[in-house]
């Protein structure tokens, strides 16, 4: 089997050639490039390797085991990039890689090494005009020094020289390639050379012309210059012609035909069918030109190479080329706007390899707070260790044809003498060979925002700086590339928002804080927004990093890189070097202020921009289930929203919550929080509030199934409702199979719990498993006073949002808005809920005496007071009389709430299987006998809640609150609730009154 040969820029124009011919012949053909594969790479390589050859690791691994390399890859082009502008970063590039690749070989003990030298190695400032047939050794001909074509061409003439001293090692050939065209070259991004600039801009003006009038047609220069140009495969023929021999000097591979640029732009015309007449010819003398005049002495080549020789003639390979790229200009055509392309693609560009783009580091430091002064310095030296592992490839070799440059800009408290006295820590910086400028900062100890903002606007005064990085000296920096990426994602930002370039915040993911946007990267443009200021003075060290965040996520663009990752050793949810003092209120009236401002900086640059609905969902949970927590955060936004989630833990020791943490914790719209102990359900949705910074908050519970599109129509509510103060969604639960679960509808303690479906405004108030409120700075939050499990704090939640609600209006009815609710424990018997519920909504008597009213009779847990207490003074005074009456009482209290039950059900009141809170197919009680004991359960379920109201009243002092009741509609259908309970009291104390008379009287 034959050795395999190594092609680097095996994707390339020629690169691909030789492959794609090499592997015809049978050889085994492995192809190195930073690009591709080609759709058709199976018909150019065995395999391939995408890979970038100034990494030395990249070398070593392509060429074991290869005997030949070819090395086609290089940063080239056209006119449009071999300029002057960009012959720093050619040069850098393509020795870079050279170097890397020889020594690979080397060491790999390759056998023949073939290198694509160019024409540019051949002088530039010969004075002539005529043709100038260049023998290889014309190289030589200004005498002691060479005259390359700039640093491309020195870069060719040097890499020949350095094979040459390594011609003891490897068999060497070079080939110096003049002008080589045909399908399959670059034809429109700057990079292309002349015959396809040409014949792209024919078949452009042969779209362009209309009767009347002619074309444009631009030729850069006076069309005067002379080249020689070579089709493909007389190339390839020339390549594989060397490759054979034995010849190891450099060796010509080009045509001895030259002709002058206004030649080869008629023949483009002609090749596209286009008179030249028919257009009018624009001459940019200001591009850049080249040589005055080249072409190819094949002398060498003739009688080394023999029997190879130039075979297709020019006009055919213009021939050939030119139904390539009208093939090409076809198929883009198709897919665009037509006319912005044909106007684009008729003229060439110039190629700017060397955008410089700037990152300043903003970088507070400290020699407080750590075991001694002297490790502040170690943090600072593994900062730096990983700052410059991260980002030597964007800066020196970068993968784009942008370059990144990094400035830090360092801040030190005036007070700090550890620090200042000799600048210990600028000097460990520019040890690593960093660009530093140090600020003496006077502001208060752990003012780390304070400083952030020195830095910034010391950064900004550059104005070659671009990028803002909030960083800290304990930060490691774990992947490499990190700028590149980070300004792509601006780019892509812009892209597909449409917003102004640079107009965002991207964050590193902190993987000792997932989910944290901690160190966030802001662009120019937002010190332009904010007039120099990169967070606001109210900030001192908390929040200023969230702040960023949450200000750009309103318009969706904000973005936590998954694959951009570092560790912060202090500070994060840990401990940190100083105090840490939060910002009060910053997500209300601060942030408000900073959207405006931003609102309106974007309207007149982007008027056509909209911001996105900021929706949080709290979920507080207890229980930990991932498999249910799973079904909330699973739930997606529409494109007009952005949507984070927040779980609340209150058992921080549950197992699962390392399992939830590691599969989701990394997501930057996931915030898991884990309280210090159980403190309830509404502590923890009241920290689920301190966590968001939306306009709107949908809390559920964490055992519910939401509907998929419960975001989306939660949205749609908002947008139709947008002064409401809240919406009451939707709880249903699975079908009522069983006597309990029957027993709890019929009991109405689960009436408010489709609320939505029965009032469509104003509603009074709504279960917590689905509620939406608007997020403001009103101070509603979840009353601790009220059970940690529930019971009332919705009520009061509801009626204080709704009475502070600046808009002027209550909750709305959401009805869409839809969740499963489970049975509790699966269904299972339990009365001990319904109590809880009960001692939560006592504390409502006192709390709002407004929708409170007196009774006509007891209830039965004040009845079965009654009968305890007349029981238990008979114990006390040692009578039998009062112990039997309270147990008559407590007997006949038992009896009565049952037969009025069956009455009410059975006849009175039937009750409305339509209106319970399942879903439409599953609203159906149990029949029959199992109604009947369904019926009489569920008195026992009504009569827990009530004694849970007593019970409550009597714990809190309030014994003189009994008798009293709660309008659960607050009001919103009149008296008609309170009639109702009236009644029904009074006829069943009526009952109990005359049984006890009739049983004493028998």
């Amino acid at each position: 089997m034959k050795d395999p040969i190594l092609v680097t820029g095996g994707f390339g124009f020629i690169g691909s050639a030789v492959a794609r011919r090499l592997l015809q012949e049978g050889h085994i053909v492995h192809v190195v490039d930073i690009h591709g594969p080609l759709p058709d790479h199976t018909s150019i390589c065995t395999n391939y390797l995408i890979g970038d050859l100034r990494d030395p690791e990249v070398c070593f691994k392509v060429v074991r085991g290869c005997k030949t390399v070819l090395h086609f890859a290089a940063n080239m082009g056209g006119m449009g990039a071999i300029h002057d502008a960009n012959d720093f970063a050619i040069y850098k590039d393509n020795h870079l890689m050279t170097l890397q690749l020889l020594s690979a070989s080397i060491d790999a003990a390759v056998e023949c090494f073939f290198f694509a030298s160019s024409a540019c190695v051949y002088p530039s400032t010969i004075p002539s005009k005529t043709d100038i047939s260049l023998r290889e050794g014309d190289v030589w001909s200004k005498g002691l020094y060479p005259d390359p074509q700039g640093l491309y061409g020195f870069d060719k003439l040097n890499t020949e020289l350095i094979l040459s001293y390594f011609s003891h090692k490897l068999s060497i050939r070079i080939a110096r390639f003049h002008n080589i065209f045909g399908p399959g070259g670059a034809w429109f991004n700057g990079r292309e050379k002349a015959p396809a600039a040409l014949l792209r801009k024919a078949f452009v003006a042969k779209h362009a012309i209309k009767p009347g009038s002619k074309a444009r047609f631009e030729v850069w220069g006076d069309g005067s210059q002379r080249r020689s140009f070579l089709y493909i495969d007389d190339c390839v023929e020339g390549i594989l012609a060397l490759l054979r021999s034995d010849h190891t000097e450099p060796v010509n591979i080009g045509s001895d035909h030259a002709v002058t640029i206004k030649a080869l732009a008629h023949l483009a015309l002609d090749c596209a069918k286009v008179m030249p007449d028919d257009v009018l010819f624009e001459y940019q003398t200001e591009r850049p030109l080249g040589v005055a005049a080249r072409n190819s002495n094949n002398d060498t080549a003739l009688k080394v190479l023999h029997p190879w020789k130039p075979r297709v003639p020019l006009e055919e390979g213009m021939r050939r080329t030119g139904v390539w790229i009208a093939s090409q200009l076809d198929t883009v055509l198709q897919q665009v706007d037509s006319a912005k392309v044909l106007d684009r693609l008729g003229s060439s560009t110039v190629v700017n390899l060397r955008t410089a783009v700037t990152f300043a580091i903003l970088l507070p430091i400290t020699s407080r707070g750590t075991e001694s002064e002297v490790q502040c310095l170690v943090n600072l030296r593994c900062f730096a260790e990983s700052l410059v592992r991260t980002i030597w490839r964007d800066v020196f070799v970068p993968d784009t044809e942008t370059g990144f440059g990094i400035k830090i800009i360092l801040a030190i408290d005036y007070d700090d003498t550890f620090l200042v006295n000799g600048n210990k820590a600028e000097a460990i910086l520019r040890s690593f060979g960093l660009d530093v400028s140090t600020i003496i900062c006077h502001q208060p100890r752990g003012h780390v925002c304070s400083l952030w903002r020195h830095c910034a606007r010391a950064a900004y005064s550059d104005p070659a700086v671009t990028y803002f990085v909030l960083m800290g000296d304990d930060v490691e920096i774990l992947v490499e590339g990190w700028m590149a990426k980070i300004h792509s994602s601006f780019l892509s930002i812009s892209r597909e928002r449409c917003t102004p370039f640079g107009f965002g915040c991207v964050a590193f993911r902190d993987l000792s804080f997932p989910g944290m946007p901690t160190f966030p990267v802001v662009h120019r443009t937002h010190i332009d927004i904010f007039s120099g200021d990169v967070i606001p003075e109210i900030f001192v060290n908390q929040d200023g990093d969230p702040f960023l965040f949450q200000l750009y996520r309103r318009w969706g663009c904000s973005l936590m890189l998954e694959d951009v990752t570092l560790r912060n050793s202090l500070g994060g949810s840990g401990d940190a070097r100083y105090a840490k003092l939060s910002t009060p209120s910053w997500s209300f009236q601060t942030l408000d202020r900073a959207v405006d401002v931003t609102r309106q900086w974007l309207q007149v640059r982007s008027p056509n921009v909209q911001a996105k609905l900021a929706i949080d969902v709290v979920v507080p949970s207890f229980r930990v289930d991932v498999p249910l927590l799973e079904r909330i955060l699973t739930l997606r936004p529409s494109p007009t929203a952005s949507t984070m989630f927040i779980i609340i833990i209150d058992d921080p020791r549950s197992s699962a919550i390392d399992v939830l943490q590691q599969k989701y914790g990394h997501r930057v719209d996931v915030r898991i929080r884990v309280n210090d102990g159980n403190l309830g359900a509404s502590a923890s949705r009241n920290r689920g509030m301190d966590e968001s910074s939306s306009d709107w908050i949908i809390y559920l519970d964490d055992d519910i199934e939401p509907d998929p599109d419960l975001i989306h129509r939660a949205e749609a509510h908002i947008r139709a409702h947008p002064n409401a103060a809240g919406f009451v969604g939707n709880v249903h639960f699975p079908p009522p199979d069983s006597i309990f679960k029957s027993a709890v509808h019929l009991s109405g303690v689960t009436y408010f719990w489709n609320i939505a479906e029965k009032i469509e405004d104003d509603l009074p108030w709504g279960v917590t498993a689905n509620l939406i409120s608007r997020r403001v700075n009103d101070g509603v939050q979840f009353d601790l006073r009220f059970p940690k499990t529930g019971g009332g704090e919705d009520i009061d939640f509801c009626a204080r949002k709704k009475e502070l609600s600046s808009l002027g209006e209550g909750f709305y009815s959401a009805p869409d808005v839809s969740v499963m609710h489970p049975w509790w424990s699966n269904g299972r018997r339990s009365y001990w809920r319904f109590y809880g519920w009960g001692f939560g909504d006592s504390s409502l008597v006192g709390m709002y005496p407004q929708f409170v009213s007196w009774d006509y009779a007891p209830n039965s847990s004040e009845l079965l007071l009654c009968a305890s207490f007349i029981s238990s003074s008979g114990i006390l005074l040692q009578h039998f009389s009062p112990i039997w009456m309270g147990l008559q009482l407590a007997v006949i209290v038992f009896l009565v709430n049952f037969l009025h039950d069956l009455y009410r059900r059975l006849w009175a009141e039937p009750f409305d299987e339509s209106s319970m809170p399942a879903r439409l197919g599953d609203r159906h009680l149990v029949q029959g006998c199992m109604r009947i004991i369904a019926i009489l359960e569920s008195t026992l379920i009504r009569m827990s809640s009530e004694a849970g109201k007593t019970v409550g009243l009597l714990k809190q002092g309030k014994w003189y609150y009994l008798g009293k009741r709660f309008d659960w509609f607050t009001g919103r259908w009149g008296d008609g609730p309170k009639r109702n309970e009236r009644k029904n009291s009074l006829q069943r104390f009526i009952l109990v009154i005359l049984i006890y008379i009739a049983w004493n009287n028998i």
